[in-house]
């Protein structure tokens, strides 16, 4: 069987969760925009890196070393040295999955504490 490759040989998850990453300059916050076993699209709000300059993503249940492939805007795309394993990548998406409901969770939370005048909450008027 043929192996496929190029910019959509695997098929990309999406997760818009928070992670980091190792440049050169230093280790950013970002967010892991989507992922697959291939490569990563990444939103930082630091300085960019150069198309070709190494980093190291790391997330939950992840930690890997990659190229930046392209930069624009905000966003820069992530190609893998080496792939990562399927089950890395369903882990990372269950861990996203929790991780949005947790934060609407969260959200709700705040919003009927606000609601409710309960102390940390100020209403201005």
């Amino acid at each position: 069987m043929p192996r496929i490759t190029g910019r959509r040989a695997t098929p990309r998850v999406r997760l818009c969760i928070p992670a980091q990453a190792l440049l050169l300059h230093g280790l950013e916050n970002c967010l892991l925009d989507d992922l697959s076993q291939a490569g990563a699209r990444v939103t930082l709000a630091g300085r960019l890196p150069s198309a070709g300059a190494g980093v190291v993503l790391k997330a939950k249940g992840l930690d890997v070393f990659g190229s930046v492939i392209w930069a624009q805007g905000a966003r820069f795309g992530i190609a893998f040295e080496e792939p990562l394993p399927l089950n890395t990548v369903v882990a990372v998406r269950h861990f996203a999955d929790a991780y949005a409901q947790h934060e609407v969770e969260l959200q709700r939370r705040n919003a009927q504490m606000f609601v409710q005048g309960r102390p940390g909450f100020r209403r201005s008027g």
